[in-house]
């Protein structure tokens, strides 16, 4: 009864609860009886130690035990660990050792022992999963400040107490390896491998096998980090951050508005959104190179990828470990508690100016935890998709083609003196790739392979619609592979609509067309289109003397869609031209079409 009441302060404990954890489900006709006198005997036992007030209370459907004044071992190793966490954040890792140690001074053995209750065991199960993460996390600093020799011991026996938390592992691993013991931490890995083939079929995880490569080839990341290093707060491993782009030129007016980010309030992010290839990552980059004396702190990168697959939830933890790991977290020491590895990322980011960089983003979830608050820390992020949640906090930058001159310079800067020669086929060939950066690069790398032609040869075998993507593909560059990543993510509706709009013979329509071409009601047809516009897939256009809405295809994303549209044609007719076969059932035969 007590042990319910403790596990629940200032929380109403049904009657019908309390029964099933005392009997284990199976309580008696005289249960309520039975804890009532309970109650009484307890609140005769705070009365006999001293305990003027009531401590336990009646409160319906059941009793609660009042905290008040006094004083719980539990909440006081959660507040103690509270105050290590927020210590661990500012980086005073020498006090938050001293707080993890008052923390876990509170244990003296298993939590509530000498209780067998199902319902009770649930809870002590929780609370020893919390000490095991508050010792990971102790231990963890103590690494970081040098002291491995001392921690052998002790995490020698947590692991023979836990042979399957890989954390605890891992530690006793780093520990001996920095310890000059590199074969007993290669044994103690091997030990693990066994222990969890043996235990559960499977080999050990992504911490353990990193670690085991790490130390085999000595990485530095596994190293004891020198004293000065160990008090900076500031260090990010180098070799995270792409390049600068070499042939970047133009976006000046899109720099500028991306400088306004600097003087935002905390919490405003940058977010550049645009259609496959238009040169969002690319822009980011290059102001991010150019804002970098901006943040002492460093710049963080993230690539998701984002027209690789769906988005998963696991990519929320992902984003958050790669983070924490770029801000000088050695692997081994991320927490795996979520929740414990938002804070710390918060504690390092709050006092820190750094830019956070996530490229390829294609939903809100992937990034929710990485998203800093700290005065001089802002985020930029790139996405093919309009982000709803963050529109209304957002410097948000519509990435468009670049301009008729900026695009000739980037083409001529990427050819060379064949630039000079031919000026006018030069235009004209940026003008056929769209003034798309992705495309203009794709061509410049084919000439660039192929000195023997001249500009106009690339030009002229583009000017036919039909064929122009062929010739915007070389080695594994590929203009149409990324405009089909974006379409494969479409929902069926959207995927048809865009399909069937390939067979219009112009590259602009109105709302009403696309209705009837789909046999839709105008609502459902704009909700679609609208949803293409969304992808960018599809330009909205200005309907200055209609009232009708209106859309239009960039050249590229249109020839696109025609290449779908006689795909599916050429589908549809093949399956109609099959001649009909016959076939034996049930002893008759019966005349049936292939499909």
């Amino acid at each position: 009864m007590l042990a319910m009441l403790l596990l629940n302060p200032d929380r109403v404990v049904s009657i019908d609860r309390i029964s099933e954890a005392i009997w284990n489900g199976r309580p008696p006709a005289t249960a309520r009886t039975q804890v009532a006198i309970c109650v009484a005997e307890l609140r005769k036992a705070f009365r006999s130690a001293g305990f003027r007030d009531d401590v336990v209370l009646t409160s319906s459907p059941g009793y609660m035990l009042r905290r008040a004044d006094h004083e719980l071992d539990v909440l006081s190793f959660q507040a103690r660990v509270a105050e290590a966490r927020s210590l661990t954040a500012r980086r005073e890792f020498e006090r938050a050792t001293e707080a993890y140690d008052a923390a876990l001074g509170l244990w003296r053995g298993r939590a509530l022992c000498d209780i067998s209750s199902a319902v009770v065991e649930i809870e002590v199960e929780r609370l020893q999963e919390q000490k095991l993460v508050v010792q990971e996390e102790r231990t963890a600093l103590h690494l970081q400040l040098g002291r491995h020799r001392e921690l052998i011991s002790e995490l020698t026996t947590l692991v023979e107490e836990q042979p399957l938390r890989e954390q605890t592992r891992a530690q006793l691993m780093l520990a001996q390896y920095r310890a000059g013991r590199r074969a007993e931490a290669m044994e103690t890995f091997r030990q693990a491998r066994r222990h969890f083939i043996d235990e559960i079929g499977l080999e050990p995880g992504p911490i353990l096998q990193e670690l085991h490569e790490a130390i085999l080839s000595d990485d530095p990341s596994v190293r004891l980090p020198s004293r000065q290093s160990r008090a900076s707060s500031t260090s990010i491993p180098a070799g995270t951050f792409p390049a600068d782009i070499s042939a970047f030129c133009g976006r000046d007016k899109e720099l500028s508005d991306l400088d306004i980010l600097l003087h935002r309030p905390p919490g405003v992010v940058g977010l550049l959104t645009g259609s496959a290839g238009i040169g969002k990552s690319a822009l980011a980059v290059h102001w991010a190179h150019r804002a970098a004396d901006r943040f002492p702190g460093g710049v963080l990168y993230v690539n998701l990828h984002d027209c690789c697959r769906t988005p998963q939830d696991s990519d929320a933890v992902d984003v958050l470990h790669t983070c924490l790991r770029q801000l000088g977290i050695a692997a081994c020491d991320v927490p795996g508690d979520l929740d414990d590895a938002r804070s710390l990322y918060r504690g390092l980011t709050q006092k820190r100016d750094v830019l956070v960089v996530l490229d390829n983003v294609a939903s809100y979830r992937q990034v929710r935890h990485v998203i800093p608050g700290g005065t001089g820390a802002r985020a930029l992020i790139t996405s093919r998709n309009q982000i709803s949640e963050l529109i209304d906090t957002s410097l948000w930058l519509r990435v468009q083609p670049v301009g008729h001159e900026e695009a000739a310079e980037m083409l001529g800067a990427l050819v060379g003196h064949r630039a000079a020669a031919e000026p006018r086929a030069l235009r004209e060939l940026a003008e056929l790739c769209d003034r798309i950066p992705a495309a203009l690069r794709i061509a410049g790398t084919k000439l660039i392979a192929k000195p023997h032609w001249p500009i106009q040869r690339l030009t002229s075998r583009m000017r036919d619609p039909r064929t122009r993507l062929d010739h915007l593909e070389h080695g594994e560059q590929s203009l149409r592979r990324r405009f089909q990543t974006g379409y494969q993510r479409l929902a069926p509706e959207a995927a048809r609509m865009f399909r069937l709009l390939g067979g219009l013979e112009t590259a602009e329509f109105g709302l009403h067309d696309a209705a009837t071409l789909l046999r839709l009601d105008t609502g459902e047809a704009e909700n679609t289109l609208e949803s293409l516009v969304d992808a960018h897939l599809l330009e909205g256009v200005d309907g200055l003397e209609t009232d009708e809405a209106c859309y239009r295809f960039l050249p590229l994303l249109g020839a696109f869609a025609r290449e779908l549209h006689r795909a599916e044609e050429r589908t549809a007719e093949a399956a109609r031209s099959k001649p009909p076969r016959l076939v034996a059932a049930g002893g008759k035969r019966e005349l049936r079409f292939a499909m």
